[in-house]
């Protein structure tokens, strides 16, 4: 709370702090100034003295009115709830200036420390104008910094809509504040606003002593009629309501554009069940890409049609044009490959998420140790493999012209030896990374595709020919880093392309 900068009877200096600390520090300096003063651990012959002295500070500036009777006045005019009459009226804390409708508010902060928040109140007796200062300036606090933690995402939100609806206010304490400065006119004769502080006090009275107090100065104000009230000043309207409000009423509008962004739903399958498809029309220029398998692109949109290519599964295209048949559209390959398709065989959006997917619900069961998963000619010649990385590698050996003549598993940290490899000259390709999809034939986490930049030639040995361990093909998957063999990087999709 904002005060008068005098302290007379020196509680704040007791306590170790300035005159207009908040209720958290003087909470916590008595806390720390009582273990330090008490009796029991304080030998000093002035520390009964002290001790009484911290107690009477904080039983005065931990009171809302008492500490607002003292902030003010530089002393307490009254701390009897049920004297009569007060002294002068109590000013706002934050001017200083005499307020007829004064309010007890509590407006809340967050700031964010990547990992935790920390909230907290800027609070006081305030006129409407030194109110409204006050909410700003805690949601600007948490509008800045609340945002930047986990909690601060849950916690930044309740605190701007609690400064939005004017903060907190509590029911007993503003009672009092409105009894104590209806007492204040009444002793000076303003039976019009003491009446008006009076029913206004009666909206927060919920005890029955507040309650009684109320109907005290009702009835000492009985002879003012009741069209004669002050103007409600405290209506959530005006410029400052307006300021908070547009940019927490953006704050969903700006979390769907996240969402949308991320969801991507224009990239959603146009088939909608198992019955027939849904199609929508093809517009030129629009990006789509291949639901079935060896999709035939034809000369022209016919059946029969001569076929210009086949197209796999996800391949991503692009509509050539507007179509005039809805049934056929023309579109054009990765390759630059003009021709037509039937309309039914795309859906909206690259394929890239949708193969992902795909992949991921047909992965099968995790490869065993040197498992063969492709062989498609068999020989009598042998490979060891060397994986000490950390991810698990599959390796393929493809002839010259590209085509996989057999692709093993091989875990990470073993050392496989593996046998029927046919003669002739290969090139190695491998893969690492972990939850290989037997489906796509690809790691689905953190995968890295490499090529050794080197060939192995197998050639065929007569029966008579000794064949030395020692002179079986080795190659590794992670060499030393002064081995001239370093493996090159490769596209994922190459690795994959005759799978």
């Amino acid at each position: 709370m904002n005060t008068i900068a005098r302290d007379p009877k020196g509680y704040y200096a007791i306590l170790g702090l300035a005159p207009g600390a908040d209720a958290g520090a003087i909470k916590s300096a008595y806390r720390s100034r009582v273990k330090t003063v008490h009796p029991d651990r304080n030998a000093s012959k002035r520390a009964q003295e002290e001790f009484q002295r911290v107690i009477e500070a904080y039983g005065v500036l931990k009171d809302v009115v008492r500490r607002a009777e003292y902030d003010t006045f530089g002393q307490e005019a009254s701390h009897d709830d049920d004297a009569q009459v007060a002294g002068a009226p109590i000013a706002c804390g934050g001017c200083g200036a005499l307020t007829a409708q004064p309010r007890y508010v509590i407006y809340h902060w967050v700031r964010s420390y990547l990992v935790w928040a920390k909230n907290g109140t800027v609070e006081g007796i305030f006129c409407r104008a030194c109110a409204d200062r006050a909410s700003v300036r805690a949601s600007i606090i948490t509008w800045a910094w609340g945002w930047w933690s986990l909690p601060g995402l849950l916690l930044a939100p309740l605190a701007l809509l609690r400064n939005l609806l004017g903060g907190t206010k509590p029911r007993h304490e503003n009672a009092r504040v409105l009894i104590r400065q209806a007492r204040a006119f009444l002793g000076r004769g303003e039976l019009e606003l003491a009446r008006s502080l009076a029913q206004q006090a009666g909206r927060f009275a919920r005890l029955p002593d507040d309650r009684a107090r109320v109907e005290d100065l009702m009835h000492a104000t009985r002879d003012v009629p009741d069209n004669r009230r002050l103007k409600a000043r405290w209506r959530l309207r005006g410029g400052v309501f307006l300021a908070q409000a547009l940019p927490l009423m953006a704050l969903p509008v700006t979390v769907g554009v996240f969402a949308l962004i991320a969801t991507k739903p224009w990239d959603l399958p146009v088939a909608t069940s198992a019955a027939p498809i849904a199609m929508q029309p093809a517009k030129s220029g629009e990006i789509r890409h291949v639901a079935v398998d060896s999709l035939k692109v034809r000369m022209a949109p016919l059946p029969g049609a001569p076929v210009l290519t086949l197209l796999d599964r996800f391949t991503t295209v692009e509509v050539g044009a507007d179509p005039v048949d809805p049934e056929w559209v023309k579109i054009r390959t990765p390759s630059g490959i003009d021709g037509f398709v039937e309309t039914r065989s795309l859906y909206a959006g690259s394929g890239g998420r949708f193969k992902a997917q795909w992949c991921a619900e047909n992965r099968g069961a995790q490869p065993s140790a040197g498992e063969i998963l492709t062989r498609r000619v068999s020989g009598d010649h042998r490979l060891l493999v060397h994986n000490e990385g950390r991810r698990d590698g599959v390796i393929k050996l493809k002839t010259l012209a590209g085509n996989t003549v057999t692709a093993f598993y091989v875990p990470a940290t073993y050392h496989i030896g593996i046998g029927g490899i046919p003669e002739g000259t290969y090139r190695i390709e491998f893969a690492t990374g972990a939850r290989y999809s037997r489906g796509c034939g690809v790691f689905l986490d953190d995968m890295q595709a490499s090529v050794l930049p080197v060939t192995l030639t197998f050639k065929y040995q007569s029966a008579g020919t000794i064949r030395s361990l020692t002179k079986i093909a080795e190659i590794s998957l992670a060499p030393a880093p002064d081995d001239p063999v370093q493996p090159q990087p490769l596209p994922a999709d190459r690795f994959a392309a005759d799978d």
